[in-house]
């Protein structure tokens, strides 16, 4: 059999859905992975073949132009329901019109070389993000099967999405236009099913044709060095900071780690901090006890770890998760306040306000966590249940089964 993989232009789009692609790989079964550039290079690290479509058309950097827009009209970070509510309705229709043009645009570009290798390589079955809205269009033109793939907590937003739960007559016209242009019929729902990786006590909506499967942590590679493999004398504290997180602080101020892992350090423990190399030199020196690193993968060094503290973004919290790693959340978008509040419910870690950037009162909200069983014994169960969970091969099965 031959399948297809879509997602999204993120890397962080990518790695769930590597491991059900390496099932399918490991079954004898022929994979592709196709993707605008940024997305490639990931795929061929991870192992597997990739093939770049489009590439005219930054996706993240529109979906970031818009919130930024926002934020200067408003002078506020959209940053939950809350703030969402408080705004007027005209900046709302806006602002989800803004929102929601990068994933059209990014079809437009992707559409005519996907539609190309789909017709071209004709393969068996389409995985795909269902924010990737040319996978479902080139799966309706070329008469394959498709299956959705989820990356996270599903946001409420997302059945509003076009052929994940909005109907025809609220897609937007350019959406319309470009099915029309191939020949493909647009729907409500374009998905045969949808695999989602995520644990029960995370996902607080129900998914439509779900199929579950565990979260397996893949965050990209990398070599591990030997002080990582030891098992630290102090508690460790792993910090991993999104750039929407480092942007929230002004591209004039210090780096928010730098101020951060000082705070972490005076708690007696060793910090290791995952940062972009772009970053480095805005941090600054840093106390003995703290080791700043550019290239491993997050999974490599959450496992050794007693505490997290992140920007809530659905890898970085399901990654810590399923190893059982209680977590501090920071978000500062409302996507990833969302991620945040769906941890928080389950006792296995603690949601800060996106407005909370200072490194002392982080680290008091981090100190409990090395210590309180309670959290730790829910950390614990939350990793068990994700454990519990049918594996990718288990999926690879369910999904023949369907077809």
């Amino acid at each position: 059999m031959r399948v297809l993989f879509v997602p999204a232009a993120a890397p962080s789009h990518y790695y769930p859905m590597a491991p059900l692609a390496w099932a399918f790989r490991l079954a004898g079964h022929d994979v592709v992975v196709a993707g605008q550039p940024p997305v490639t290079d990931p795929v061929v690290r991870s192992g597997m073949t990739a093939v770049a479509v489009g590439g005219g058309y930054d996706m993240l950097a529109g979906l970031t132009e818009a919130t930024e827009t926002v934020r200067r009209e408003t002078g506020r970070l959209l940053s939950g329901s809350a703030t969402w509510a408080s705004l007027p309705p005209e900046v709302q229709r806006r602002y989800s019109e803004m929102r929601g043009a990068p994933h059209v645009r990014t079809a437009e570009d992707m559409a005519d070389d996907l539609v190309a290798f789909t017709r071209d390589w004709r393969p068996d079955l389409v995985v795909s993000d269902p924010l990737t809205y040319a996978a479902a269009l080139a799966a309706d033109v070329a008469g394959i099967p498709l299956v959705h793939h989820l990356w996270g907590p599903q946001p409420p937003s997302l059945a509003k999405f076009p052929g994940f739960g909005a109907p025809p007559e609220r897609w937007p016209q350019d959406l319309l236009k470009l099915f029309a242009r191939f020949g493909a019929r647009p729907r409500a729902e374009h998905g045969l099913c949808t695999v989602d990786p995520c644990p029960p006590s995370l996902q607080p909506a129900p998914v439509r044709a779900q199929v579950r499967t565990a979260y397996r942590p893949y965050n990209g590679s990398g070599q591990v060095p030997g002080w990582l493999l030891r098992r630290a004398e102090r508690p460790r504290v792993c910090v991993s900071w999104m750039t929407t997180n480092t942007a929230a602080a002004g591209q004039g101020a210090r780096h928010p780690v730098g101020t951060l892992v000082g705070a972490l350090a005076a708690l007696d423990a060793e910090v290791v901090a995952l940062v972009r190399p772009a970053d480095r030199e805005r941090i600054g020196p840093v106390p003995d006890g703290v080791r700043l690193v550019t290239d491993l993968p997050l999974h490599a060094v959450l496992a050794g770890c007693d505490a997290a503290v992140n920007h809530g973004g659905a890898g970085t919290m399901l990654t810590a998760a399923c190893l059982g790693v209680p977590q501090v959340i920071v978000p500062q978008e409302a996507g990833l306040v969302f991620n945040a509040e769906c941890l928080a419910a389950t006792g296995a870690g603690v949601a800060l306000p996106s407005s909370e950037t200072d490194g002392e009162r982080i680290a008091a909200t981090v100190a409990p966590l090395l210590h309180d069983p309670a959290r730790r014994l829910a950390a614990g169960r939350l990793a068990e249940e994700n454990a519990a969970q049918p594996s990718p091969f288990e999926v690879l099965a369910t999904l023949q089964e369907l077809m």
